[in-house]
């Protein structure tokens, strides 16, 4: 993330199954990345994923097992400050 001059995540539907102390879920996401190349011209790449999570609950708390990241499609484009 740190190549990037700034990022922002619109979070969409989320979906979970449990079981017991543990858990299942898939959340959609549209990710915007801006960039600038040595020119200075930039761009932003849009990319639309969705988060595959387990999760498990501890103590009382849930936590993350794992999460797959899965990547549908992107798209890069100039872009004006």
């Amino acid at each position: 993330m740190n190549t990037y001059r700034a990022t922002t995540h619109f979070n969409g539907q989320s979906t979970v199954s449990l079981d017991g102390d543990r858990a299942t879920g898939e959340s959609y996401c549209l990710a915007h990345h801006i960039s600038a190349g040595p020119d200075a011209e930039r761009t932003i790449m849009v990319a639309s994923i969705r988060y595959l999570d387990e999760f498990v609950r501890q103590d009382g708390e849930w936590l993350f097992a794992e999460r797959r990241l899965m990547v549908d499609w992107t798209e890069t484009r100039p872009c004006a400050p």
